[in-house]
């Protein structure tokens, strides 16, 4: 066979057909064909290479077992029976599944190491590629391994034992899992998966050990799993919940429930509701390979749904949970945050009820961009926590208590956080004493009344983001390694540290109503100090200076603001709720960037004037 038959296109759908659980399959399926043709069929060395990037499209390349991994999504087609599914065992999806799972199988190394970024003698590590082509490859053979031909059923077997056995067991693996935890969990659902499948006791034994190293060499004592060194919070922690749901339902442990319930604590910390709406926006300046700030708790529409995004993640995180969010009365409920209700759930399927051309809704016409595989969790029982629960959660974060109380954790790779909560604020910091892409130093003031007013996040935006830092001459103090040093004394936190690459000296005192950021020079540079404020405003919020104000709507990004002035304030509602006083005369600048929800994202920058007595500083009065 030079070339085989097209797959054809989805070309009606009968809504009668479509049971509730199956319509996050929908997009899958209406641009299945699209994937399916994509596969090579004709002799040579590309034969079953996707010929068009539709995974990990920023890595595409024909040495890259990862760009593959929609063989799961062949696989899950072919087996798929329901009176909807074209594709059940359809010739011609499980000839391009074989060709595609072939395809693999000569990509991997000799100790069934599975390559990305080069060819697998070449790459390393090879962690990811191989811990994720295991749990993919086990999926397959638990899906459609009866529909393959009986030796590239045993091929497929054998080729995600070895990978699997090479995560769990290769030293190179496990160093690498120590900086980046998310990317060893594949390796165990495949472990559990194949162990339950074929009875191999050798490697059932090894994902025992495997999961004792999840809770000791790959957690921080703060809670946290590790992303790139530093704290795996919300984007990459999604990633092990992916994994974390199906061991529960393979392998019923209290180590998985110990897992989220540590993280979820730490996620807490850093997650701050917007006072009278279901918004909670997540801090994530300590981030180290994702985006510092998003949201969560707006309302999940259809639109965001229609195709593989956010929207559509929040309801396949929600398939299987119940086993690890059975009777979460501990941290665990935090959870809950991130996931729709049933009623929201109920409203997006109706949606789906009511929409008057479902064909047309799912884009199929348009599919064109990414295809990820086919989730692996849709298949569990779904959950969707009570809009009851969903509120109990956001009113027990931990920015709710009216302090005073001061928490500072540290880990062994020289990550420190300080929480620090006032009955009229609550902030955090975050240092390191390594460079990183994380920004470092204070992230958030948020207060009871008025919610987030100062949020900062890391470098991943080019240009780099808002950030709260000091910046003398070209340098700020966000991207510089520096570890601080903590006292509480009567009622007050200081935390103190140093920077000298750039010369400086920086002291934050944290009283009840005010905070007090003081700058010193450590030697004489000259350079010009400033002052970079990350501020978080409502559209009618006024920004109140001595001698005028100014709407947040119109600091617009071609306009913005310059002045000279001592104070800064912020007026919502004809009350200040945060007023910035530099002590002195300063020259201040502010620029609108772009934000949703309502919210306006400012930049504020004070030209501090020239440092008499060796100090400079200001103080935020709450």
């Amino acid at each position: 066979m030079h070339e085989a038959t097209p797959i054809p296109a989805v070309t009606a759908l009968d809504r009668r057909q479509w049971r509730p659980h199956e319509y996050s399959l929908l997009w899958h399926y209406v641009n299945f064909a699209r994937l399916a043709n994509s596969v090579v069929t004709a002799p040579g060395p590309l034969q079953g290479w996707f010929d068009q990037p539709l995974w990990r499209q920023y890595s595409y390349a024909p040495f890259n077992a990862r760009v593959l991994e929609n063989y799961h999504s062949l696989g899950f087609f072919a087996a798929y029976a329901a009176p909807w599914n074209q594709y059940h065992r359809d010739p011609g999806v499980l000839h391009r599944l074989g060709l595609t799972l072939e395809y693999t199988f000569a990509l991997a190394g000799p100790r069934g190491e599975l390559p990305e970024y080069a060819s697998a003698e070449l790459d390393a590590p090879m962690l990811a590629p191989s811990s994720f082509g295991a749990e993919y490859l086990a999926a397959v053979l638990d899906q459609a391994g009866a529909l393959l031909p009986n030796d590239l059923r045993a091929r497929l077997t054998e080729v995600a034992r070895r990978a699997t056995r090479y995560v769990l067991t290769a030293e190179d693996s496990w160093e690498h899992a120590r900086s980046f935890s998310n990317q060893f969990l594949g390796a165990l659902v495949a472990a559990r998966k194949l162990a339950r499948l074929t009875g191999d006791t050798e490697l059932a034994q090894l994902a025992a050990r495997g999961a004792n190293g999840v809770l000791s060499d790959f957690s921080a004592s703060p809670g946290y799993l590790y992303e790139n060194d530093g704290a795996e919070t919300f984007g990459y922690f999604f990633v092990s919940l992916r994994r974390l749901i199906p061991l529960a339902q393979e392998w019923p442990d209290p180590r998985w429930t110990e897992v989220l319930r540590r993280h979820c604590a730490w996620m807490s910390r850093w997650m701050l509701p917007e006072p009278n709406r279901d918004l909670i926006l997540l801090a994530g300046t300590h981030h180290t390979r994702t985006a510092g700030r998003a949201r969560i708790g707006a309302p999940v529409t259809f639109e965001q749904t229609l195709q593989p995004g956010d929207g559509a993640d929040a309801f396949r995180w929600g398939h299987g949970l119940g086993e690890l969010l059975a009777g979460a009365d501990d941290e665990r409920r935090f959870l809950r945050l991130f996931l729709p209700t049933a009623a929201q759930q109920d409203a997006w399927r109706q949606t789906w009820r009511d929409h008057p051309d479902l064909l047309d809704a799912c884009g199929w016409s348009r599919g064109a961009g990414q295809y990820p595989p086919v989730s692996t969790l849709w298949s569990y029982e779904s959950y969707a926590p009570m809009s009851e629960d969903w509120r109990a959660a956001r009113d027990a974060l931990p920015c709710h208590p009216a302090g005073p109380a001061t928490e500072t954790l540290r880990d062994e790779k020289g990550n420190q956080f300080v929480f620090v909560r006032q009955p009229r604020y609550y902030t955090a910091f975050a240092f390191g004493s390594r460079a990183s892409v994380a920004r470092l130093g204070p992230s958030f003031l948020w207060l009871p009344s008025g919610g987030t007013v100062l949020l900062g996040y890391n470098a991943q935006a080019m240009p780099p983001g808002l950030c709260w830092e000091t910046v003398a001459g070209e340098r700020g103090t966000g991207r510089l390694p520096a570890l601080a040093t903590v006292r509480d004394e009567d009622g007050a936190t200081e935390v103190t540290v140093d920077y000298p690459e750039l010369g400086l000296h920086k002291t934050y005192v944290l009283r009840p109503d005010a905070i007090d950021v003081r700058v010193r020079p450590l030697t004489p540079h000259g350079q010009a100090v400033y002052e970079r404020l990350p501020l978080l405003l409502r559209a009618d919020d006024q920004l109140v200076l001595d001698y005028g104000h100014c709407a947040a709507s119109e600091l617009g990004l071609e306009r913005g603001l310059s002045a000279v002035t001592r104070r800064v304030a912020i007026e919502r509602q004809g009350r200040a709720i945060l007023t910035c006083d530099f002590l002195a005369p300063v020259t201040i600048s502010a620029g609108r960037q772009p934000a949703r929800d309502g919210l306006v994202a400012v930049e504020l920058r004070a030209q501090f004037a020239p440092i008499f007595y060796n100090r400079g500083g200001y103080r935020l009065l709450v």
